[in-house]
């Protein structure tokens, strides 16, 4: 897909080719690994990267684990939530120190299904994204992850204007 074309004066146009190019591959790979999650395992990506986040550390507030998500926005996080305790995959519980909050966990058969959605995530994170890459490919978008994430925490620093 070619990138829109605009008269920016403040971006040249490899740059803002390199946006679009950015942009594109991460929609394509979510979709295609989407795709996967849905057929295999009826899951949406969204719901996947909530288990995910709840598989490493548990339990959470909601508002604690939407701001962690990448692809959901918080209140599409809530409904997610609680499609997956209707599911039996996940369950809330309440926060000993404070009654206002509750905590969502994995179930056990919430921990089960995460086991075997991870593996469908790996096997097209792999068949999507590694294998068409070689070594050098995934050093330069690492390189480049590490480049923005420090413009990320020198602009919180205040070091950058804009």
């Amino acid at each position: 897909m070619k990138a829109p074309r605009t008269t920016s004066t403040l971006i040249s146009q490899a740059e803002q080719d390199g946006w679009f190019g950015l942009m594109y591959a991460q929609a394509a790979m979510r979709s295609r690994i989407e795709a996967v999650l849905m057929e295999r395992h009826r899951l949406s990506f969204s719901a996947f990267e909530i288990l995910c986040r709840l598989k490493d550390f548990e339990p959470q507030p909601v508002r604690v684990l939407a701001s962690q998500l990448v692809t959901v926005s918080p209140t599409r996080a809530s409904r997610l939530v609680q499609d997956l305790i209707d599911e039996g995959y996940l369950v809330r519980g309440a926060n000993q120190g404070d009654g206002r909050i509750s905590l969502i966990s994995l179930t056990e058969d919430g921990r089960r299904y995460i086991q075997t959605v991870a593996r469908t995530f790996e096997e097209s994170v792999k068949t999507f994204f590694a294998d068409p890459l070689d070594a050098d490919d995934i050093a330069a978008l690492t390189r480049i992850w590490q480049k923005l994430e420090a413009a990320k925490m020198s602009q919180a620093d205040g070091r950058i204007e804009g």
